[in-house]
């Protein structure tokens, strides 16, 4: 519901402040005020598009805010600028408008926006549908939709399929080939060291044995004479016996170093073949780290995922076969459910038509008719496989046509009052702008008790010259101009009972303002 609407610098208007009623709220004014002001302004939050020339003369920028269900939406318009916000948020224009429009539907007379879109005839019809009907429709499209999307996707790997399993299968076999094992790399890069370096080591080894064992004064034979001169030291003092202990220590570790070296050094021989193929074993395997990895433990990752792949191309053939018998299925249940919505939608159809012709009989269009027609489409769609349309004729002299075309601003409007009061308003709150043109006396009333009617289980807020309607009206403001500006005021009591003997009669008398109080009273 619209609790409040602010307006800043919009053309005529300084500032204003409208807190409409939750029934039935009305905005009068003399020809040529601008009462159709507030309308522009709601228009603005629902995406109207903001022409520079509304920002009021001498202001740097227009605001629009409205305060609905809690929630605060605005719009800032200025030279080349327009910034919308929700709750002080700065969204898209579409945003905005898209959060506003199923809380507020405004009907003009010269847009009446909501019946010049096709697709609104078929929203409208729909309100009066079942819910599980429109559902249980939506629910098999989407199921269908889905199956279709999975098909086209399939069918297109399949039709690639055996080139891309030319690429995998290449792929995993040079894998595969190879057998890579996780750091076998390092291992085969430690033995290339060995295997290349076999002449520098052997000479290295040679010169330690020598020097440990082969030459005349050679390590090993001279430890061990100090480790026997300590020992006869350490008999006659024994606090030399830790000491002479831990050369004992060295000597024995010296001849174990020395068994070592002997052994490493007699089983070092030269192997240039298999040096090679070590060398040939690591170019391959690094080969394959660039192609498919930084190493090889990605690389076998790569494998498994290829490995998976191929299965799910080999076994493409026979998935398609599945998904196309869940296609047909699923599209046996669309098309039930077509039938169904189908046939809902023309009994609706049946009964709206002749509620609607009976309205506007009593709205001032005694020889208005009105249909709604149901046609089949060709193809499934989100909606149903059904096109809706609103056809209209003023007089009996013309044939029906669609009523975007038929119908005149003020028709449309009334067009548009009539459907809301059979098939529930487009929103929560409803704006009408001066559908009452070109009417008044009995059919006045008619539109006024109609507006009554909608009004009490929804907000309806409407402009209009007619005093009838205004009478009928929870709330009553008035739109004043006063010189190049124009103010909104709130009309209580006396003003209220002068302002509808000026809509009766243009003047003030007795006569008018007794006319007024009456009209109120009823």
């Amino acid at each position: 519901m619209l609790e409040r609407l602010e307006v800043t610098n919009l053309v005529t208007l300084p500032a204003a402040e409208l807190e409409p009623a939750k029934g039935l709220t009305v905005l009068t004014g003399e020809t040529g005020t601008g009462k159709s002001i507030l309308v522009s302004a709601l228009g603005l939050l629902l995406g109207a598009k903001a022409d520079p020339g509304w920002v009021r003369p001498g202001a740097e920028a227009l605001l629009v805010t409205a305060w609905v269900d809690g929630a605060s939406y605005s719009r800032r318009v200025s030279a080349g600028r327009s910034v919308p916000r929700i709750e002080g948020e700065v969204v898209t224009l579409a945003e905005l408008s898209a959060a506003l429009a199923p809380r507020v539907a405004v009907h003009t007379q010269h847009a009446a926006l909501a019946l010049s879109r096709r697709r609104q005839h078929r929203e409208v019809l729909d309100r009066t549908l079942a819910a599980e009907v429109r559902e249980g429709y939506r629910e098999a499209y989407r199921r269908w939709r889905e199956l279709e999307e999975e098909l086209a996707r399939l069918r297109a790997q399949v039709a690639e399929r055996e080139r891309r399993l030319d690429v995998l299968r290449f792929q995993l076999g040079e894998i595969e080939q190879l057998r890579p094992q996780p750091g076998e790399l390092a291992e085969l890069e430690a033995e290339a060291g060995r295997l290349g370096h076999v002449d520098e080591v052997q000479r290295h080894l040679g010169a330690v044995l020598d020097l440990l064992v082969e030459s005349e004064e050679n390590a090993r034979d001279r430890i061990a004479l100090a480790a026997r001169e300590l020992a006869a030291a350490a008999r006659l003092v024994p606090e030399l016996e830790p000491l002479a202990r831990d050369l004992e220590a060295v000597e024995a570790g010296l001849a174990a170093v020395t068994r070592e070296a002997e052994a490493y050094a007699a089983g070092l021989e030269a192997d240039p073949e298999r040096l090679e193929a070590v060398q040939r074993r690591i170019a391959d395997l690094q080969r394959l780290e660039r192609k498919y990895g930084g190493d090889l433990e990605a690389v076998l990752a790569f494998a498994e995922e290829l490995r998976r792949e191929i299965a799910m191309l080999e076994g493409a053939e026979d998935r398609l076969i599945e998904l196309e018998q869940e296609r047909a299925r699923a599209r046996a249940a669309l098309d039930e459910a077509a039938r169904r919505l189908g046939r809902a939608r023309r009994e609706a159809a049946e009964r709206l038509g002749p509620k609607v012709e009976s309205e506007l009989r009593a709205l001032g269009m005694p020889e208005a008719r009105f249909t709604v027609t149901v046609s089949p489409l060709e193809e499934p769609e989100p909606h149903g496989q059904d096109e809706v349309r609103f056809l209209f004729a003023a007089a009996p002299e013309l044939d029906p046509a669609p009523v975007e075309k038929a119908a005149s601003g003020g028709e449309l409007s009334r067009i548009m009052l009539a459907l809301a009061l059979h098939t529930g308003a487009d929103a929560p709150t409803v704006v009408f702008d001066e559908i009452d043109v070109g009417i008044g006396g009995e059919v006045a009333l008619a539109v006024a008790e109609r507006l009554a009617r909608l009004a009490a289980d929804r907000q309806v807020l409407v402009v209009t010259h007619l005093p009838q309607i205004a009478a009928a009206a929870e709330r009553h403001y008035r739109v004043v101009r006063e010189g190049e500006a124009a103010r909104l005021e709130l009309l209580e009591g006396e003003a209220r009972v002068r302002e509808l003997a000026r809509m009766l009669s243009g003047s003030y008398s007795d006569t008018a303002l007794e006319h007024a109080r009456e009209l109120l009273a009823r």
